[in-house]
């Protein structure tokens, strides 16, 4: 005869089981678009703030798809390289504490102050970013406008799956917009560029001049080819022609060959070379043209460019200095 209490017992236990699963399921760990900010970054990427609210501790970005069936792992994105702000971040996988110095993942588990978010994570995402390993599914990703951005938020630090994480899918839209027309000039330079440009000029023997652009940009090249001296001069002119460029082009357009033409007579013999660069991912990014003595065909690129792009990241300068 069967004991009447082992059966009572199981259950019982099954009773008191049953209410602790969706205690532990019921976490708040949405995001919404408010509790989000990002800015673009000379650095080559974004910075991403993340609101720190409700229960979540830690977040990481993923692949933006996942497998419907739950049989392929869906990879954290990492930087191919380190960067302060998330190179030093711990994460905990399968229970281990993963070493941090080898795999630079999207996560973080450490919030800051942010000025409109609050306490709020942080995470830089450079415009490549890269998934998965040798021995499984692995690549790349640009981050560029209209990608895909999938933030979990995990409860406990540290991205760890023992407890309740979740995923909130994104769409990063990023737009340049050509600076206003103003009667004062905006004299603000960001320092951080302003100290590469000097840098770069200042390697190559030269100096690099601030500019307001339209008549002033004009006014600045007239100052460059004055200081010139020798016998002969070779001139390049790399233009940037993404869109922020629109209100400068028409001087540049009207202006420039007859000034250098103003100029080209001190000279016994010169040179003029044009080139042309836009935005990472454009329909180019440098397109050169080889030396000639003729104005009238230097006239005639800059007349035929069309300024356009420039929404996502930024033109590449260096890459136009090089090939100049």
């Amino acid at each position: 005869m069967k004991n009447p209490f082992s059966a009572t017992l199981i259950l019982l236990l099954l009773f008191c089981l049953a209410p602790l699963i969706p205690l532990f399921s019921e976490k708040d760990l949405k995001l919404a678009g408010s509790d989000l900010r990002i800015k673009q970054s000379l650095e080559g990427g974004y910075h991403l703030w993340i609101r720190k609210r409700g229960d979540i501790n830690s977040v990481l970005l993923a692949e933006s798809t996942a497998d419907p069936d739950k049989k392929e792992d869906s990879y954290t994105l990492r930087n191919p390289m380190y960067h302060p702000v998330n190179g030093d971040e711990k994460r905990i996988l399968d229970g281990k504490m993963m070493d941090p110095g080898k795999l630079f993942f999207l996560l973080d588990s450490t919030p800051e102050i942010h000025e409109e978010l609050g306490k709020a994570f942080h995470i830089f995402i450079p415009y490549v970013v890269i998934y998965g390993y040798s021995w499984s599914r692995e690549g790349e990703i640009q981050v560029l406008d209209g990608a895909f951005l999938n933030i979990r938020a995990f409860a406990k630090n540290y991205a760890d799956y023992s407890a309740p994480y979740k995923d909130n899918p994104y769409v990063l839209r990023v737009t340049q917009l050509p600076a206003e027309i103003v009667e004062e000039a905006d004299t603000t330079f960001m320092e951080a560029a302003v100290a590469s440009f000097s840098g770069i000029a200042e390697e190559g023997g030269g100096k690099a001049l601030r500019s307001a652009g339209g008549e002033d940009l004009i006014k600045k090249i007239d100052q460059v080819l004055g200081e010139a001296k020798g016998s002969s001069l070779d001139l390049v002119l790399a233009l940037d022609t993404t869109r922020s460029m629109k209100n400068d082009m028409p001087h540049l357009r009207k202006q420039i060959v007859p000034l250098i033409s103003k100029h080209s007579s001190r000279f016994s013999h010169y040179r003029l070379g044009l080139l042309f660069y836009r935005d990472y991912f454009e329909e180019y990014l440098v397109k050169p043209f080889p030396f000639v003595t003729s104005l009238e065909d230097i006239q005639k690129s800059i007349d035929r460019v069309r300024v356009a792009g420039g929404r996502d990241i930024p033109e590449a300068v260096f890459e136009a200095l090089y090939s100049s």
